[in-house]
């Protein structure tokens, strides 16, 4: 059983580290519809990694929480993540960190 607590802290401690890294868009950048159609893995040919963060990741899991629905078994972010952001690690390392800690709890 997940404990939903510690996802929607982790969810917050995301948001917050990319609003800190000057990445997160808020209600008024989100991508348009399409963007979501996107059959690519994290959205990569539609969307920054961080808007899929953002606009996918955070706001599913949100919503299954809301609405008592199964989590995932497992989540593998992270890794996705220190791809996207090779060579420039040392400014993404917090946010890659929170992603591990995240797929920590579907672990």
């Amino acid at each position: 059983m997940h404990n939903v607590d510690d996802i929607l802290s982790i969810l917050e401690q995301i948001e917050t580290e990319l609003k800190s890294l000057d990445l997160y868009g808020g209600p008024l950048n989100r991508p348009n519809e399409e963007a979501f159609l996107s059959q690519m893995p994290f959205c990569l040919d539609t969307m920054d990694f961080h808007q899929w963060l953002e606009y996918v990741l955070i706001e599913r899991l949100r919503l299954l929480i809301q609405n008592k629905q199964e989590l995932p078994k497992s989540l593998l972010v992270h890794t996705a993540a220190q791809e996207y952001y090779r060579g420039s690690w040392h400014t993404y390392k917090d946010l890659i960190a929170l992603l591990r800690q995240l797929d920590g709890f579907f672990a």
